[in-house]
């Protein structure tokens, strides 16, 4: 059995992703496509546009077949920490032979010397980032050159190739998912991306990005097209706005606000994520406050990115400290597909982590923080004919 995997977020699922399944199944010849999605908040730290069960459906029907959940302590934080928490789970499965992930070039030798680098960051690279940053010289150009200092024998290497690595948004995950990926038997394989990019808001070009197609969904009236979603999920996003509300950020304003006031005076220090400088720059522009995406913006300086304030402003909310993301690994089954009973049997045979399929058995300690978000966000979508105690798997 040929099992490979992909950590993603779905948020939502478009033509891009559907790509990317098919060339996971042609380029590594697999039997089985496993996929770590996010549940309902995710990693720029705001919420999924819709549920992780309607996202679930979406994977399911377009080639996926099983979908675990990367808990929303590692789903809402660092590109880091992120790729740690999903690879974790990934590697107490004992049955992932492949981790597929995108890249905007595919330079596999060269992200996988950058993963070695600042996995065990040697001495030397140390050093010589602390002489740049001493200098003046901002993080992102200090890294790029101490990389440059230490990988100076890697004869394919040169400086623009380096920085775009480390400053594109699904390379910089892609390094560290090797990093990640150096603990584990398990064997990275990057697949180049094609249309939009991360970042690009335009929902007319062919393979517009997920940002394109949120965009276009907080846009009243309008509608998505086949050049942006696979026909399979237009039926079940059909079928969800019968009943549900799409989230936006701002939809959190208000419970954000609530949280940050009842917490005023004795700081945001111990939320994961915010040191003492950026709490009290919360504090002190707290009474400014109109919505989220505002605050985010007065907060941001060159010290914090919007995404940064954006991850803390969602632990504060939903109460992420530092130790949980120190926790063990469990394997959560958001759904799967019939037909992939023989994965989850060997799963269930091999696995080191334990499996959860009903809430309602699971200890409560282990996914506490996972049944409050998706409490949370059940409000925001308007969804209360369902909680994580009777919501079971997708099956298909």
């Amino acid at each position: 059995m040929k099992v490979s995997s992909v950590i993603t977020e779905y948020n939502p699922f478009h033509n891009g992703h559907k790509y990317q399944l098919n060339k996971v199944s042609e380029e590594t010849g697999c039997d089985y496509k496993v996929i770590i999605m996010s549940g309902n908040f995710v990693q720029r730290g705001q919420p999924a546009i819709m549920d992780k069960y309607t996202r679930t459906k979406m994977a399911l029907s377009c080639g996926a077949d099983l979908v675990l959940e990367l808990p929303v302590s590692f789903a809402s934080s660092s590109a880091e920490f992120f790729a740690k928490g999903a690879i974790s789970i990934l590697d107490s499965c004992s049955v992932i032979d492949t981790l597929c992930y995108g890249v905007e070039n595919n330079e596999h030798g060269l992200i996988r010397e950058i993963a070695s680098v600042l996995h065990d960051e040697p001495q030397l690279f140390s050093d010589t980032l602390k002489k740049y940053m001493k200098s003046g010289m901002s993080y992102p150009a200090a890294r790029t050159k101490s990389l440059l200092h230490v990988l100076r024998g890697y004869d394919t290497i040169c400086e623009s190739a380096v920085s775009e690595i480390i400053s594109s948004p699904n390379n910089i995950l892609a390094v560290e998912y090797e990093k990640a990926l150096l603990d584990t038997k398990i064997t990275g394989f990057p697949i180049k991306r094609i249309g939009s990019g991360y970042h690009d808001t335009d929902h007319m070009k062919s393979f517009p990005s997920a940002t394109a197609i949120r965009n276009l969904l907080s846009s009243s009236g309008a509608g998505l097209t086949e050049n942006m979603i696979p026909e399979e999920c237009s039926a079940i996003i059909d079928e969800y706005t019968k009943d549900h509300s799409f989230v936006f950020e701002n939809d959190i304003s208000e419970l954000l606000y609530y949280k940050l006031l009842s917490l005023k005076n004795e700081g945001y220090r111990n939320f994961s994520d915010c040191n003492e400088e950026l709490s009290r720059k919360i504090s002190k522009n707290l009474y400014k406050y109109k919505n989220f995406t505002q605050f985010c913006e007065l907060i941001k300086s060159k010290n914090y990115t919007y995404s940064r304030i954006s991850r803390v402003l969602i632990h504060i909310m939903l109460d992420i400290k530092d130790d949980d993301l120190l926790q063990n690994p469990y394997i959560r089954i958001l759904g799967f597909k019939k037909s992939a009973a023989p994965l989850l049997h060997a799963i269930k045979k091999e696995a080191s982590a334990p499996i959860i399929t009903k809430v309602a058995d699971a200890p409560y300690e282990l996914i506490s923080k996972d049944i409050f978000a998706a409490d949370i966000y059940n409000r925001l979508c308007k969804n209360d004919a369902t909680n994580e105690f009777t919501h079971g798997p997708v099956i298909m």
